[in-house]
């Protein structure tokens, strides 16, 4: 049988290659790219079979890799309710309400995660009583990102959250200034007691056909690759019985969370996984701080009236309970199984956690080949990034600044959320870097995060260490080749190059010659995965 032909021509074409070579065409035979090159040399490959599409002079990039995407977690708010255009407690309380009143009573009510209450104008999360306003008979569960919510009371006392209830390690009940009554508000692991008590997922049926339409999404954003940081076996058993079913279109890295040492003998456990080109399980995902209100600092946190009222708080640890050691021994269980390590760390005090945690456990077992990374590293203290060059650690940035930058201000204060996730410095010191969204607690769209790499701003109209952003090149790198060399496949992957998989994007503008301000308005009008057309708007037709 003759191997599928295609050709795209009359383009600009950013191979991302070592030379960053822009080209005009190039072919593709079953899968991968064969030519690359000027219209008139790709043209000539062309047989009365090859299928040729004319780009119309648009640009092309290497298919988007997003290294940090929870996309099993994506794909299960589908369903729930959207608050990204809300801009005041009332409008949480009619989107509540308007769910309520097609819910039956006593049906939770839950909200998506990516939104934030710095677009409201209350500049808050919506509290107990004003969710027991807008839906009285049914529990309701409004999470901001993974680490914060807010319920109201029939939830709170569904989770057993009372006046009486201690914190939990890990974790904040945020109570009323002069009382110990919850005012909805959960930070880290107390909202876990929350979330503990939400319906379960659905059916395995639609949980499959909520994953494919997530994945169909992504590739409407130009993304072909995602790392998905954080899955427990159920979950990492579904996207097998995607592939099954030839279902798969996001090339997806698959991590095992855990926390303590008995989670990583689980993740370093499963190693019957059969890896390909579309699915591979890499190891283990541990978290040791919070987000934006929990990050573990060496200096206090400002003071939040009724949010964050301690003058000594310095975020919360979600180390193991048996510390650093228990932590090392985890590492080494991973290590010896020849596995990836990913860490969550957002403040300076955890983030130089990580990394002596990580260079401890490298003295009996190396690390260096295994592409340990830190995720996150918004707080990094100067003296950190020799230590990470040096090691052989890796990082993964994300645009969290984007919706998150306000409350870093607010509860950090703006010199520590200015320089917050400093790419340009992290490039400079010679470090590995890959970036992502942290979607769906950020927006999915690669072009937002993007935009803010370069122009370092946020939704809310602020501009956060405009001193740390850096070019657009630079962070289309971030977006392709980079990811691809921290998940180890830089030599299938990444680029557009004779014999690596066809993965492409067109792109309804050139985002490396467009204004800077102008690189979020980009939209991928044709997507391909290895060859294949997996998205395509009507004008690419």
């Amino acid at each position: 049988m003759t191997a599928h032909h295609t050709i795209l021509h009359n383009g600009r074409i950013v191979t991302v290659d070592a030379a960053f070579t822009i080209a005009e065409a190039v072919s593709i035979r079953d899968g991968r790219f064969e030519k690359v090159g000027t219209s008139a040399e790709v043209l000539a490959t062309a047989t009365d079979e090859t299928e040729i599409v004319d780009l119309a002079g648009k640009t092309a990039v290497p298919g988007l890799f997003d290294s940090h995407l929870h996309l099993y977690m994506t794909a299960m708010e589908a369903p729930r309710v959207p608050l990204i255009d809300c801009r005041s407690i009332a409008d949480v309380q009619a989107a509540i309400a308007a769910r309520a009143k097609v819910t039956p009573k006593g049906e939770w009510i839950i909200a998506r995660m990516g939104w934030h209450e710095s677009l409201l104008k209350e500049n808050r999360l919506p509290t107990r009583d004003e969710l027991d306003a807008a839906a009285p008979d049914h529990p309701v569960f409004v999470p901001r990102g993974g680490h914060v919510c807010s319920g109201n009371s029939l939830a709170l006392g569904m989770a057993g959250i009372s006046e009486d209830t201690v914190d939990p390690p890990g974790g904040l009940i945020v109570r009323e200034i002069g009382s110990r009554r919850p005012t909805g508000l959960l930070l880290e692991s107390a909202a876990y007691m929350l979330r503990k008590v939400l319906p379960p997922p659905p059916a395995p049926d639609a949980e499959r056909a909520l994953l494919r339409d997530a994945m169909a999404l992504l590739n409407s954003y130009g993304i072909v690759a995602t790392m998905d940081p954080g899955l427990n076996k159920h979950q990492i058993g579904l996207y097998e019985s995607l592939r099954d079913s030839g279902d798969v279109t996001v090339r997806t890295d698959l991590m095992f969370r855990g926390y303590n040492l008995e989670d990583a003998k689980v993740g370093a456990a499963i190693t019957e996984f059969r890896d390909d080109d579309l699915l591979r399980y890499v190891g283990v995902k541990f978290m040791l701080d919070g987000g934006v209100e929990g990050a573990l600092h060496y200096d206090p946190y400002q003071i939040v009236p009724g949010e964050q009222n301690d003058p000594e708080y310095r975020g919360l640890s979600l180390l193991p309970a048996g510390g650093e050691a228990e932590f090392i021994e985890a590492l080494k269980v991973v290590a010896r199984a020849g596995m990836q390590v990913q860490t969550h760390g957002v403040g300076d005090a955890c983030i130089d956690t990580i990394v002596r945690c990580y260079l401890a456990a490298a003295e009996e077992v190396p690390i260096r080949d295994l592409r340990w990374t830190v995720m996150h590293l918004h707080n990094p203290r100067e003296e950190v990034f020799a230590k990470i060059r040096d090691g052989g650690i890796l990082v993964t940035a994300q645009d969290q600044s984007v919706l998150l930058g306000a409350n870093k201000v607010k509860w950090w204060g703006r010199p520590r959320a200015e320089w917050s996730t400093p790419l340009r410095r992290m490039i400079d010191e010679g470090l590995l870097v890959g970036g992502g969204t942290d979607a769906p607690i950020l927006p999915i769209d690669p072009f937002i995060c993007m935009w803010w790499m370069v122009t370092r701003k946020t939704l809310q109209g602020d501009c956060l260490g405009p001193d740390q952003g850096i070019t657009a090149r630079e962070a289309l790198e971030l977006y392709t080749i980079n990811n691809a060399r921290i998940m180890g496949v830089e030599d299938r992957r990444g680029s557009v190059e004779p014999g690596k998989l066809a993965d492409l994007a067109v792109l309804s503008q050139d985002i490396l010659s467009v204004a800077p301000d102008a690189i979020r308005d980009t939209r991928a009008v044709m997507t391909l995965l290895g060859g294949k057309v997996v998205h395509r708007d009507p004008e690419m037709a």
